[in-house]
């Protein structure tokens, strides 16, 4: 009988939990290496700590439960179509109860950046991976390994962007530091960036600090509400198999212009100055 592969998972956010289980379903024997001691990865709040993924407390899903379940494990009825972060965690660590993978993840264990290729990876493909619990290091060999850390661990905060931001005597930071609203109360705030955390954080300043500015984007964006037509989803209604059908068949004038006329239903981004200008689309 041939011996089943072993695979090495780095991270056990929910890209660590669905490799998990498909490298289950697949027959192959995973081991999942968590350098915290919980499962979750970006939706676990735990504060700004050095090499981890990290959100502010009032953080809520942009996607619905409908659309960003696992297909065989869906949310409970009673959770609300948008989720704060602590359902999202209540969800993950009763998925991984359900399908027993918790035995499969090693917690406080940090694996070195260097993941090696093994001496005979040319025949093999092979790969010695290095880990560090309680200070004490240990290397294993394995036949493939899934990087599942996410791309939201280091912030990009590009100062050189910002003449004069040195002569600046207030604080400057990225929203990876931003954890609560309050520490802002009666001061003067300019939030840099239109995406989904900056208008989030300058919503919920608003309503604390004395000023809130939010100058247009570079390229502009679609400002959209959670909840869409007739109270469902935004997710639910605009990402459709039918919805996909008509954009891979229709003209792309006629296309986008169905698409610029859901996107402003609610108001004109023109009169505003935030039309996109790098295409129609989301993505």
């Amino acid at each position: 009988m041939t011996k089943n592969k072993k695979v090495a998972i780095i991270g056990a956010g929910v890209s660590g939990l669905a490799s998990i289980r498909s490298c289950l379903e697949e027959g192959l024997e995973p081991t999942c290496f968590e350098k915290s001691n919980d499962i979750g990865g970006l939706w676990k709040f735990s504060g700004s700590k050095e090499g981890r993924a990290s959100i502010y407390k009032s953080v809520f899903t942009n996607s619905s439960k409908e659309m960003m379940c696992f297909p065989d494990f869906p949310y409970p009825d009673n959770f609300p179509n948008f989720m704060h972060n602590i359902k999202i965690q209540e969800y993950l660590t009763a998925f991984a109860k359900e399908k027993n993978l918790l035995k499969y993840i090693q917690f406080k264990v940090r694996c070195y950046q260097h993941v090696n290729k093994h001496p005979d990876f040319a025949t093999t493909g092979q790969w010695d991976v290095t880990t560090e619990r309680d200070g004490k290091r240990e290397s294993a060999v394995f036949d493939a390994v899934m990087v599942c850390s996410g791309h939201h661990v280091y912030p990009n905060l590009p100062k050189e962007s910002f003449p004069g931001l040195n002569h600046f005597k207030g604080k400057c930071f990225h929203s990876r530091d931003y954890k609560e609203p309050g520490v802002f109360k009666g001061k003067r705030v300019l939030v840099v960036g239109l995406g989904n955390s900056g208008c989030d954080i300058a919503t919920e300043l608003s309503h604390t600090a004395e000023q809130v500015l939010l100058p247009g984007s570079r390229s502009g964006s679609w400002v959209m509400s959670r909840v869409w037509h007739n109270g469902y989803p935004w997710d639910m209604v605009l990402i459709t198999r039918f919805g996909t059908f008509l954009k891979n068949n229709l003209p792309t004038a006629i296309s986008d212009w169905l698409y610029m006329k859901q996107m402003n239903a609610r108001f004109k981004h023109e009169n505003y100055g935030l039309m996109p200008l790098n295409g129609h689309r989301l993505s």
